[in-house]
């Protein structure tokens, strides 16, 4: 992720040292004027209108929590966040930055949503499995999300294979060998099939395919 302040190395699985309070990240340090961070990809069914159904399969939901990562020119704002306010037809999210009345138009690769997760799979750490968290950070070079698990208030850096993320949850489709041409592509997660371990994933009105928990990416 490069812009978490303060995150240092993520080192391992061992709940990062010196973030042991973590004050605050109940509802994310910083962002309790954001109303317990509305649009967190529960998303079961919704709230929306039909209309917004169809729409939405590939559109991130407006009032998701998000953090800006990956920025070229403007790289020093890597790490802020901010809650979507609006898509544009060129693709890209109007994102309204917190504690500012700053907003900018940003492509969805450069955002990494806050969404809330629960934990499996964990040998290591058997006791962490079924645990709920938040995804707050992702490491691009040794892919593992940093979650945030309220409860035991630790950080854990874990693989994409590790999270369940919630049905309503809309990510972009990654690592597929079968149908590469779906990778890029985004989609709404429509159900997780807890044996194979897999999601069912809407990519258009027409197609819902069914792909690893590893070739999901928020």
């Amino acid at each position: 992720m490069g812009g978490m302040p303060g995150m240092g190395g993520m080192p391992g699985m061992g709940g990062m040292p010196g973030m042991g309070g973590m004050p605050g990240m109940g509802g994310m340090p910083g962002m309790s004027r954001m109303g317990g961070m509305p649009g967190m990809n529960s998303m079961p069914g919704g709230s929306y209108s039909t209309q917004s159904q169809i729409q939405a399969c590939d559109v991130i939901p407006t009032g998701t929590i998000v953090s800006l990562t990956g920025l070229v020119n403007a790289s020093s704002r890597n790490g802020d966040r901010g809650v979507i306010q609006s898509s544009a037809a060129s693709g890209r999210y109007i994102v309204q930055l917190e504690d500012s009345d700053e907003t900018m138009s940003v492509k969805p690769s450069n955002l990494l949503q806050h969404t809330r997760v629960t934990l499996q799979g964990l040998e290591s750490q058997p006791v962490l499995n079924g645990k709920s968290g938040t995804i707050i950070a992702w490491n691009p070079n040794k892919e593992r999300y940093s979650v945030h698990v309220a409860v035991l208030h630790k950080v854990f850096n874990v693989k994409a294979s590790n999270v369940i993320l919630p049905n309503g949850t809309v990510g972009m489709i990654v690592g597929l060998s079968s149908k590469p041409e779906l990778n890029g592509k985004w989609g709404t997660i429509t159900s997780f099939i807890r044996e194979s371990k897999k999601y069912d994933v809407k990519v258009s009105e027409r197609q819902i395919i069914r792909i690893k928990t590893e070739n999901m990416r928020v």
